[in-house]
């Protein structure tokens, strides 16, 4: 599950926002200092990050902190959301990259990189590996990224055939489904995309006569185009009070409530980062109010 969404305001304040749906995760704010050493699972690594971050996850005991979500003192932020059964990581150790396990990789590049055109020039380096020679063992661990950073680049990070591979995303949008382009040749349903857009969030004409309607229902794919749909006929935010309420009403819609019939999944978060402040707004599930973090 998770859905993951970027919203620009007209004063060029920029939000990364996110669901959550991973309801075995136990997920809290957290700040990582600067040189915030840890030892990776894979290979027994010393990594000494170089960047402070704030972010959502926990600690695992006698291991190193498991972010889910963060951004770092220079506005770079990170998400891991599940991938659908169709990540291929490593089983063979190449000594001349870095191994790192799957849920460590959020940790890694916030820790060591201040923007998107970081990440492309370096991620040639790391291997994602499997857990058959790690030292916790963390499973499937199925997972997929999207960065942003404040100049409003955007990217996807796919473990496919056992390579990192980096996909610019132009839509603002992520979920879990495994074939990004495939998800984007839907949208020729519910868009027009005939004549460029006009507005600052939008891709389409923002003609929709003639198209199909909202999808309804949580699959990644109903929740993709769900959003985009909903950035389309939203109003462009003048700044990023307005940008936050707004992006929040866009997450109503693909927020997941518990259920006693449909699945144990839903969404625990909900929350957005400030890619110009360095902030984050957090919701929990069983919080009414939005709480405000910062680096201070």
């Amino acid at each position: 599950m998770c859905t993951s969404i970027k919203m620009q305001a007209v004063d060029g304040s920029l939000l990364l926002a996110r669901t959550m749906d991973w309801h075995t995760f136990p997920a809290r704010p957290i700040i990582l200092p600067r040189n915030y050493q840890w030892l990776g699972v894979c290979q027994n690594q010393v990594f000494t990050n170089k960047y402070a971050i704030l972010g959502v996850g926990h600690d695992i005991e006698n291991i190193h902190a498991d972010l889910s979500d963060g951004i770092n003192e220079f506005g770079l932020a990170g998400q891991k959301l599940t991938f659908s059964n169709a990540s291929v990581y490593s089983q063979t150790i190449n000594p001349q990259l870095k191994q790192l396990a799957p849920f460590e990789f959020v940790l890694w590049v916030l820790g060591n990189f201040k923007s998107v055109a970081e990440i492309i020039e370096n991620i040639a380096q790391i291997q994602l590996m499997t857990d058959t020679n790690a030292t916790f063992k963390f499973g499937r661990n199925d997972l997929h990224f999207a960065f942003a950073d404040k100049t409003g680049a955007m990217i996807n990070i796919e473990p496919l055939a056992g390579r990192l591979e980096v996909k610019v995303n132009q839509i603002g949008l992520l979920t879990n489904a495994p074939n990004f382009e495939r998800e984007i040749s839907k949208l020729n349903q519910y868009m027009d995309f005939s004549s460029p857009a006009n507005n600052l969030n939008q891709i389409s004409s923002g003609n929709f006569s003639g198209k199909l309607g909202l999808p309804g229902g949580f699959t990644p794919t109903a929740r993709f185009i769900r959003a985009t749909l909903l950035k389309e006929y939203a109003i462009t935010p003048a700044d990023e009070a307005a940008n936050l309420i707004e992006t929040w009403h866009i997450l109503n819609s693909v927020t997941v409530p518990r259920s006693a019939q449909r699945s144990t999944t839903y969404t625990i978060y909900r929350c957005a980062y400030s890619l110009n402040n360095r902030s984050l707004y957090y919701q929990a599930y069983d919080d009414l109010n939005v709480s405000s973090y910062t680096f201070n």
